[in-house]
């Protein structure tokens, strides 16, 4: 499974270096914030903006948003049993532990 993990991970970070063709926006932030839990989403608010943009699932709302889709990305990046445990696994972002 590690070889599993260190694909997964090597696509994970492939995905989200797609960030450099993108500027995540303080509309993207609002907009994110509405689908969050309750809980979350006062979290984040006062968090704000700045440390939002450091979190995957934010970073991931404003790629997907412009279209560049995680689960196609991952389906054409990794093997076929790389990409089951991916998907098995909650579609993580290539940090799950052994």
């Amino acid at each position: 499974m590690p070889d599993l993990l260190a694909e997964i991970t090597h696509a994970a970070r492939a995905y989200y270096q797609q960030l450099q063709r993108i500027s995540c926006t303080e509309i993207d932030f609002r907009d994110w914030l509405q689908a969050l839990p309750m809980v979350e989403r006062e979290q984040m608010v006062a968090d704000g903006f700045a440390i939002a943009c450091t979190r995957r699932a934010f970073q991931r709302h404003c790629l997907e948003w412009r279209g560049y889709l995680m689960r196609e990305f991952m389906r054409t990046h990794l093997s076929v049993a790389a990409f089951d445990l991916w998907e098995a696994h909650g579609e993580f972002n290539g940090d799950l532990s052994t």
